[in-house]
């Protein structure tokens, strides 16, 4: 069977976890933004977390079905609808061949994540399904899906329905709902070149997120963060969360589309169990950072892993 592409949206990517052992070949993770919503979603069809998903951004896209299928939908919260009949997400739905899924409004968010019951029929690329826009593999064609398009897929109904749990859900949408979150982060390597007056603002003060944002980077505008003197870098690794400062003085986050090395200094990292919050983010919402230690880090991230199984067990 295939999946038609009525209208495909703003961005609408397939994306799984992301291929993460070929960076020292300047090879970017890519994968879900929004890894636990992501995991949701699969988790509402009963498939593997690492199973690909479709990633949509801020303006969803109209899909039609020409199989029956079970699909489930998390993260960003848009108005749903099958067949112009509202519909929720956070629970399995159950599509007739010649069904029409439409995003409508988005109340609140900025990704959301469709999973399917049946397997796309698309290849691994470098042990992942991930589309990588810039170089232009993996996922459909190595691109973003386009009206027209259609994506085979087997067909596939599950029996039971899932829901997601009230608790996991009630965390989900504390989280989406906030138009200023705070994410944690670790020191960088080169923080320690701030001035003082710049090391205070970079904790205390919000940075709103621009525009120019995209699933490479966040771009936060702000007042211009300043090093105690003019530093001129060799390349040097980032990865996903690593917070770097340009000439401008207006920090940067490297997101899982991003760059694996850069030649700016690196004045913190966000930790692994605050990534998802990055993803959630649209222009003009702002975010402040709260500085933990690298063992609070690891522990928040183990404590969050163990709270997604064990509420999807």
């Amino acid at each position: 069977m295939t999946i038609k592409i009525i209208k495909a949206g703003l961005l609408t990517t397939i994306q799984d976890l992301g291929r993460h052992t070929y960076r020292q070949y300047g090879i970017a993770s890519n994968g879900a933004l929004d890894s636990y919503s992501h995991q949701i979603a699969n988790w509402l069809v009963g498939k593997s977390k690492t199973s690909p998903t479709l990633e949509v951004t801020q303006l969803g896209p109209t899909l039609e079905f020409t199989q029956p299928m079970s699909i489930g939908i998390s993260g960003a919260e848009f108005e749903l609808l099958i067949n112009d009949t509202p519909q929720p997400m956070n629970t399995t739905l159950h599509l007739k061949a010649g069904d029409v899924l439409q995003f409508g409004k988005l109340h609140f968010g900025a990704r959301a994540y469709i999973a399917f019951a049946g397997q796309l029929k698309k290849s691994c690329v470098m042990g992942s399904f991930s589309t990588n826009l810039l170089a232009e593999f993996g996922g459909y064609k190595g691109r973003a899906l386009k009206d027209g398009d259609e994506v085979a897929i087997s067909s596939k109904t599950i029996k039971n329905t899932r829901v997601t749990p009230s608790e996991l859900l009630q965390e989900l949408h504390h989280n989406l709902q906030q138009k200023h979150v705070i994410v944690r982060i670790t020191k960088g390597r080169e923080d320690n070149l701030l001035t003082e007056q710049s090391a205070r603002d970079l904790f205390e003060g919000q940075f709103k997120v621009s525009s120019y944002s995209n699933r490479m980077a966040l771009t936060l505008e702000s007042q211009p963060i300043n090093l105690s003197q003019a530093l001129s870098m060799t390349t040097v690794p980032v990865t996903t969360g690593t917070i770097q400062l340009p000439d401008s003085g207006r920090p940067i986050v490297t997101l899982a589309d991003g760059q694996t090395t850069g030649g700016y200094p690196r004045i913190g990292q966000v930790i692994s169990a605050d990534l998802n919050l990055l993803g959630q983010l649209k222009a003009q919402e702002t975010v402040s950072f709260y500085k933990v230690s690298f063992e609070k880090a690891l522990s928040l991230y183990q404590q969050k892993e163990h709270f997604i199984q064990q509420m999807l067990n």
